[in-house]
């Protein structure tokens, strides 16, 4: 049972829900405290459909306490568990996770290989069929589609995302967990603040967050060979995706969308972007949205309630620290003294 209201409530079955909180919740955050594992069940059947989970037989002080804050496609999860509770048999599913489990204990059987999480250590959950089992445990996790792990593989590497799998559950080292745990951190503060509502700011941190998870646990796109394009990375496919880039600027665009743009490969747009414009289509991307910014601030009227950090956030830029330095660089002033002259 997933709710925002506050105070207590008496489950219909055999334990107390309850949120501890005394205020209301934000919108984007949902909360469950629960001491009966029925409610528990009930709660996950609703997010993660056949499936099937046991509480150790003969196990007392069951609890199980979940806080979930999302915005558009990415989430962010703590939860704790009191008393060992076992999933078994969990189906495939759309989205991926990997949390650091500060304590406890969490055992996962994968492909026919038991695998031990280290203590604070992180491990992934993958998207195919596995079994868990946590043990008076606590955990912090990230959760993101699938779709956008395949496509930052594809956009990086050339792989098909049909080739893409993951092919360990432990970090391939301690310096990547690390990275990955900065990362993770960086986005809970995001999702909890609502810093990322831009769809620009949002598509950004999806591709932060999907390479920074690419390059802390095993996948097929760390063993494979960047491909040649097949697609000859010529001036004219320059020309379309700069077109491309310019129409749908403001837009959450990806180098998949500008290759298709371009009708090529995304390998293809990004050799033709090094070859002709000696850069990358996402740095071109971010010098048109640049461009834009500095006209807007250009265009602001006294009183307009136009503001340099409003302006940054509207055209994906996440620090208006770094914002200013950018256009400090393009255009030899503050944006401040822009908007303000």
């Amino acid at each position: 049972m997933s709710h925002q209201d506050t105070g207590r409530r008496r489950a219909a079955g055999n334990g107390d829900v309850e949120v501890a909180d005394a205020a209301p919740l934000p919108a984007h955050i949902s909360r469950i405290h629960t001491r009966s594992p029925d409610e528990h069940y009930a709660w996950l059947a609703v997010r993660y459909a056949h499936h099937q989970r046991r509480v150790r037989a003969g196990a007392h002080g069951f609890e199980f306490f979940s806080e979930t804050g999302s915005l558009g496609a990415l989430s962010f999860i703590r939860s704790r568990y009191r008393a060992a509770t076992a999933y078994a048999e969990w189906p495939p599913v759309a989205h991926v996770m990997a949390p650091h489990v500060y304590s406890g204990r969490c055992v996962l059987n994968w492909k026919g290989s038991e695998v031990r999480v280290p203590p604070r250590g992180a491990v992934l959950i993958p998207p195919d069929n596995f079994s868990m089992l946590l043990d008076t445990a606590a955990y912090a996790s990230l959760l993101m589609p699938m779709d956008v792990v395949r496509r930052v593989a594809e956009e990086t590497t050339g792989l098909a995302p049909d080739d893409f799998r993951f092919t360990g559950l432990l970090p391939v080292s301690a310096d990547a967990q690390r990275q990955w745990l900065i990362t993770t951190d960086f986005m809970q503060r995001s999702i909890y603040s609502r810093s990322l509502e831009s769809p620009l700011l949002r598509a950004a941190a999806e591709q932060m967050a999907a390479a920074s998870l690419l390059a802390t646990f095993p996948n097929t796109a760390m063993t494979t060979e960047i491909r040649t394009p097949g697609d000859p990375a010529t001036p004219a496919t320059v020309r379309r995706a700069t077109a491309f880039i310019d129409e749908h600027a403001d837009e959450p665009i990806s180098v998949s969308d500008i290759a298709a743009g371009a009708g090529v490969a995304p390998r293809t747009v990004q050799a033709a972007f090094r070859r002709y414009r000696y850069t990358t289509p996402t740095a071109y991307l971010r010098r048109v949205r640049l461009a834009r910014a500095h006209e807007q601030l250009m265009a602001a009227q006294p009183g307009d309630g136009t503001t340099v950090a409003a302006v940054a956030a509207c055209w994906g830029f996440a620090s208006p620290h770094r914002f200013a330095a950018a256009y400090r660089r393009a255009y030899g002033q503050d944006p401040g003294r822009t908007l303000h002259p």
